[in-house]
Order: structure tokens, then C-alpha cells, then sequence
């Protein structure tokens, strides 16, 4: 928002594609920390409320949105700031997407039935080196390389070595860092600002409207911790019993700081970023200038 509003103020237009595979499900928007409408307002903004939760959504759907919504801006002579945390999201806006077709529903299905250790163990099985390739704790990517081996009998790799052209080719990709102790003060911090914010009547109200096991089942950290807190399948209180309250936090804090820290080791993969750390600077841009960044403008 200050790069967008820098923009602006001297008569650039921006617009923003938010680069977060939660923030593409209607409805979820306290625990995903979504702009909010106030921002929108200011700026287009790209790669929001796409579908709905319980909705099936992948990086081939985001990427052919992205395409439409940066030809959209193009024409329109805005800029666009892409902006997330969703390291697959980058990789393959920036480097293309690889086409390796899926595997039948009853392969899925019996892949998702499958822990992450036996997952670990059939890769390793059908294709070793794939598993010193991908993240060994995220069972999602260990199902899709069992998946594609399986199903095409060649390699994710080797269709990986096969994808076209990225639609972002010319950027500038900037790694936003603050220090450990910081980092997880704000996650504290957030975590009681969405419950604040009235997170658990937004799952609540989910549950609602699109299911219970819809929300035990959404990817969104939070989202199933507490609707088994607030035993949304019974009287789907509006509150959580205080006694349970603060264990429920102290697990969604847990879990998004484990998943900072997948992010840090997925991102510190990538060699087309420029590190950034934010921690001591007043600002944006002065944390720019200390890293010596290219000018933005």
C-alpha cells in the first residue's frame, strides 16, 4: 500500500494482485487477514474471493485469474503490485506452470486418506529423488509427486523440466524479512486482533452457509481449530468458552509460526528475490534504502 500510494501521489496509477491461496475463498476473510474494504476501495485489487470455501482451487486457476486480472490493468496503464506469501503461487507466475495432468479421484482420494509419513514412504518408493526436491512436511506436494508418477509413469520433475513460458517474466521480486523476535510478536499480535475482529462468528457463520465439514476441511490455519473449539457441529456457539479460549490461540499461534517458518525455507530456495529486511527502519522504504534496492519508480 505505501509503494501503491507512492505511485499515486505523483500521478502513476497502481493496482494490487494479492499472491495468497486463502484469500481466493469468499467468506474467509478475518483469518486470512484479507485488504480490507477500505483498501479496495483505494486500489483494484486482484486474487480475492474467486470461490467459494469448499470449493476445489488450484495454481492453474489462479494463474489463468492472474492473466486475465494483469492484461485487465495493462490496458487500463496501471501497474501492478503483486503481493503474498504463497511460494507455488510465485513460482509459477514467474516461471511458468507445469502442465502434469492429474491422477483419477480414487488415486486422490486414497492418497488423501494416507499420513504424511506413509506419503514419504510411497514417494520414496516410486520416485526417490523427487522427495529430496519438495518439501518432505507438506503432504499436499508429496500426494501430488505419488500422483504424477503414478498416473503418467514419468516423473513431476521431468514435467517440470517441460513448462512453458511464466506470464511475469520482467520484475522486481522483493523478500519482505523481520527478525525472529519481531516475527512472532506481530503473529501473537494478529492472532489477537482476528479473534478481536469476531473470527469465530466468521467461522461460525461459515459453517452456516457452507457446511460444517467444509470448514473442518478448509486449509486455512485457524479455521478447523476452532470450529472443533466451538463445537460448531452441536449448538455452534457464537463464543468460545473462555477456558478453552486461550489453548485454542496458543494452537493457531503454534501453527502460523511453523508455517513462517516453511515459508522462510521456501522462499530462501528462491534466487530471484532481493532481501529486504523491515525490522529497525521507520519505513518502507527507508528498510528499502538500507538494502540498497533498484528504484521502484
Amino acid at each position: 500500500m505505501e509503494l501503491a500510494r507512492a505511485w499515486a501521489a505523483r500521478g502513476e496509477n497502481a493496482a494490487i494482485l494479492c499472491l495468497d491461496a486463502m484469500q481466493v475463498y469468499r467468506g474467509a476473510d478475518i483469518g486470512t487477514s484479507k485488504p480490507t474494504a477500505e483498501e479496495r476501495a483505494e486500489f483494484p485489487h486482484g486474487g480475492l474471493d474467486l470461490v467459494d470455501v469448499g470449493e476445489r482451487f488450484d495454481v492453474a486457476q489462479y494463474l489463468a485469474h492472474a492473466d486475465a486480472f494483469l492484461r485487465t490493468q495493462r490496458e487500463v496503464g496501471r501497474r501492478v503490485i503483486v503481493v503474498g506469501g504463497t511460494g507455488l503461487y510465485f513460482r509459477a507466475l514467474t516461471s511458468g506452470l507445469c502442465e502434469a495432468p492429474q491422477g483419477s479421484e480414487e488415486l486422490r482420494a486414497e492418497l488423501a486418506a494416507l499420513s504424511t509419513e506413509q506419503l514419504r514412504a510411497r514417494l520414496e518408493k516410486v520416485d526417490a529423488p523427487m522427495l529430496a526436491q519438495i518439501d518432505p512436511k507438506n503432504p499436499r506436494r508429496l500426494a501430488r509427486a505419488i500422483e504424477v508418477m503414478e498416473a503418467t509413469g514419468k516423473s513431476l520433475r521431468e514435467w517440470q523440466d517441460e513448462t512453458p513460458e511464466p506470464l511475469v517474466r520482467e520484475f522486481t521480486a522483493l523478500w519482505l524479512q523481520r527478525e525472529k523476535d519481531e516475527l512472532h510478536t506481530r503473529i501473537e499480535k494478529r492472532v489477537e486482533e482476528m479473534f478481536a475482529q469476531g473470527w469465530v462468528e466468521e467461522v461460525r457463520g461459515l459453517a452456516a452457509t457452507r457446511g460444517v465439514e467444509k470448514v473442518m476441511t478448509f486449509p486455512g490455519i485457524g479455521y478447523r481449530e476452532i470450529a472443533e473449539a466451538a463445537e460448531l457441529p452441536g449448538q455452534m456457539r457464537s463464543q468460545v468458552q473462555l477456558g478453552n479460549e486461550d489453548a485454542l490461540k496458543r494452537n493457531i499461534l503454534v501453527a502460523t509460526r511453523r508455517y513462517a517458518k516453511r515459508q522462510l525455507t521456501w522462499f530462501a530456495r528462491e534466487n530471484k528475490l532481493l532481501s529486504v529486511m523491515l525490522t529497525g527502519h521507520p519505513s518502507f522504504f527507508a528498510a528499502l534504502r538500507a538494502a540498497r534496492v533498484p528504484d521502484l519508480s
